[in-house]
């Protein structure tokens, strides 16, 4: 019988939304075979196994999550404008199916084990390096980074309790307060130059 064929992205994307729905472990290669239509030896004709496979939905994920979202940090918008739409965009991505960050769900479930850590490690380095361009628009680098770092623990953090709760507002004040950095330092900035000229 020959092999059913698919386009990689859209096999991609379809074993994106199970292992997202229902987690690593959670996911049996027969519903990922349901899903793409290929029944078992023809997803397998793809991939080898599960976690081949798995390793190849985490390089998707993270294209995407460039492509949507870090994207952002060189669009030719005010900083302050850059951040928020960033994170806005991040948001939505949590927000689908209320299942947060697939990042973040994943290395929960398998981080112990260390199956996918290098990538999600090398997905959140990327993050913080998105944000910390952003953020030297008003601070030195090594200080950018910094923030960049707690911002990305504290977004986590936000995820977490919209999945805990379904309140929305723990990610919209998370965007509030990332945004407000922006004003705290032009308000510092405006302060030491004052200082300065009266000095």
């Amino acid at each position: 019988m020959p092999v059913k064929k698919i386009e990689k992205q859209d096999l991609l994307r379809r074993c994106w939304e199970v292992f997202n729905r229902h987690g690593y472990y959670g996911t049996s290669v027969s519903m990922l075979a349901d899903a793409t239509g290929l029944g078992k030896s023809g997803l397998m004709h793809h991939h080898l196994s599960k976690e081949s496979l798995m390793r190849a939905v985490v390089e998707y994920a993270q294209e995407a999550l460039r492509d949507y979202v870090l994207s952002v940090a060189r669009e030719n918008l005010p900083p302050e404008q850059r951040l928020e739409k960033l994170l806005r965009r991040q948001n939505r991505l949590a927000k689908y199916d209320r299942r947060g960050c697939f990042f973040a769900n994943t290395a929960l479930e398998t981080g112990r084990e260390g199956l996918f850590n290098e990538q999600i490690k090398t997905t959140y380095d990327e993050w913080q390096r998105a944000v910390a361009h952003i953020l030297t628009a008003v601070l030195p680098a090594a200080e950018a980074a910094e923030i960049a770092y707690r911002l990305l623990l504290e977004y986590e953090g936000s995820v977490t309790m919209y999945k805990l709760t379904g309140d929305e507002q723990h990610l919209e004040r998370f965007v509030s307060r990332a945004v407000a950095l922006f004003g705290k330092e032009m308000r510092g900035q405006a302060g030491s130059k004052a200082l300065e000229i009266q000095q």
